[in-house]
């Protein structure tokens, strides 16, 4: 695809100039691709040029600013910039708070990944009122079997469960399960992914014997969809082999020492 996006955006830097807001979005774009390849350091430059140009001729909250800024935002992330990412990131989401509303969509959207980087920085409680506020957000705009309003109920439970929760994440879990397995089917990777953390939250509350049909599930259903070599259908197989040891080791089996990370 390289070749193909540089005479683009060749051709548009000849036609309509470095400035012209058309360019700039085939320079984000390309920005984007190298993103997408891995090529983060050479992706800068481009998501740089194109947010400058956007900045100077659209202002700071234009919609469209407002996306390039987020972009940057994330880029910063992927490099593992955490403390320079911060700032584009909350500028962004101010910016859609004020332009579109609290309840548009975009905003919905920039407030659960806000959610989700400051888990994954193990912010846990601020990252709660960001998740609630996506999730009651999208309940009440899109619907509870809108594919975002699931993954809401999704990230509310896998945080629950990274508080320790369990009890309290599998109401969330039980029913982002049965939204996905009525809107995408049993053997979409997504459900088999929730199909997969049911089990790893029944085996975390000691429910051993009811966590095996979910590991099983999801183990068949990966071998079918994704193949035996695939890595989620490899760790499908060592979750399903140390839940039967841990079941041989409760029915009077020799004890072991062995654990597992949580699936993702």
């Amino acid at each position: 695809a390289i070749p193909y996006f540089k005479d683009a955006l060749e051709g548009f830097r000849k036609q309509l100039g470095n400035d012209h807001p058309s360019t700039l979005m085939r320079v984000n774009n390309m920005g984007h691709l190298l993103q997408n390849q891995g090529k983060l350091d050479e992706a800068m430059p481009y998501f740089r040029e194109a947010l400058e140009g956007f900045r100077h001729h659209l202002g700071n909250e234009d919609t469209n600013t407002l996306v390039l800024i987020n972009n940057m935002g994330w880029l910063l992330y992927d490099q593992g910039k955490r403390d320079e990412a911060m700032p584009y990131l909350n500028e962004a989401l101010a910016g859609f708070r004020h332009q579109l509303g609290n309840d548009h969509p975009g905003t919905l959207g920039l407030i659960s990944n806000m959610g989700f980087l400051l888990q994954d920085q193990a912010k846990l409680r601020e990252a709660m009122l960001y998740y609630k506020e996506a999730l009651e957000g999208r309940r009440r705009v899109l619907g509870n079997d809108h594919p975002d309003t699931l993954s809401s109920i999704t990230g509310m439970g896998k945080l629950l469960q990274a508080q320790g929760k369990l009890d309290e994440a599998m109401p969330y879990y039980s029913e982002a399960l049965e939204g996905f397995r009525r809107q995408l089917g049993n053997d979409h990777p997504g459900t088999l992914s929730l199909i997969n953390n049911m089990g790893f939250l029944l085996k975390a509350q000691g429910n051993l014997d009811e966590a095996m049909p979910y590991y099983k599930e999801a183990l068949e259903g990966r071998r079918r969809v994704l193949g035996d070599d695939h890595p989620q259908t490899l760790e499908a197989i060592e979750l399903h082999k140390e839940l039967l040891k841990l079941q041989r080791e409760r029915d009077g089996a020799a004890p072991s020492s062995e654990a597992s990370d949580p699936p993702r």
